[in-house]
């Protein structure tokens, strides 16, 4: 159907990304280097690509206070190169940004989400806030929670937890739509819709300790997502953080 040229693609969701579009009959090349390095881009750009899919990035607020300069040089260098890429052999992109954009100024990885989809304007590309994936990377709270690693957990916090599997297909279909959604959302939201208690979260995860009433800096305090430009794709969300038996074992 098409080739697709993925960055990032040996992480959580590209790599579940990957499988899902080969199946569904795309092409994947998957980018190998540092996606800061124009140089790095070199050997790619003989290559038809139909898409250009950019999820390589530093993710994580906490970490971000502490390395701003490291996340804006990945971040925004990164994705900058990706664009030009993009627009030199005339593919289109879908690019990660995070639901964390909606308040950019809360810590240095929202800014640099926010930057890319600043960078992004008029070069028709789509940018993916993302909302929270589970079962999601190593220092995310359900992979936490898994593995007991998990102090307290904040009563006030709600998220949009989205599973990684219904995200692939939602790309899928944002990339077959790419036309249609781009007049309308450069860019979108994926989540379910709903915000759920971290609270219920944690506790059907079977954590037993401590449950505060506080906000670490820079962290939002609810989010949910508007996905009614996803839902008119036929995309429904097919899993429920909330059902055990959703859960990997």
């Amino acid at each position: 159907m098409s080739t697709v040229l993925i960055t990032g693609a040996e992480g959580m969701i590209g790599s579940r990304l990957s499988e899902h579009l080969f199946e569904h009959g795309h092409d994947i090349v998957e980018f190998e280097g540092d996606v800061t390095d124009p140089m790095a881009w070199k050997p790619y750009q003989d290559d038809d690509y139909s898409f250009v899919i950019h999820l390589a990035a530093l993710a994580g607020v906490r970490d971000s206070f502490d390395k701003p300069d490291l996340y804006y040089h990945n971040n925004v260098e990164g994705t900058y190169q990706a664009l030009e890429f993009a627009w030199e052999v005339q593919a289109r992109v879908l690019y990660a940004s995070s639901s964390n954009a909606w308040e950019w100024w809360g810590n240095p990885y929202a800014t640099t989400k926010k930057m890319n989809e600043v960078q992004a304007q008029g070069r028709n590309a789509i940018g993916m806030r993302f909302h929270t994936i589970w079962p999601g990377r190593d220092d995310m709270l359900f992979r936490m929670l898994e593995r007991g690693d998990v102090e307290y957990i904040n009563v006030h916090h709600t998220r949009d937890f989205l599973h990684v599997d219904d995200l692939v297909d939602g790309i899928r279909r944002t990339m077959e739509n790419f036309d249609d959604v781009l007049t309308q959302h450069p860019v979108v939201d994926y989540g379910t819709g709903h915000s759920t208690s971290v609270e219920a979260v944690a506790k059907v995860m079977g954590f037993e300790g401590q449950y505060r009433d506080t906000n670490p800096p820079g962290e939002r305090v609810h989010t949910k997502a508007d996905i009614e430009w996803l839902l008119k794709l036929g995309w429904t969300p097919q899993r429920n953080i909330l059902d055990v038996s959703c859960h990997p074992k």
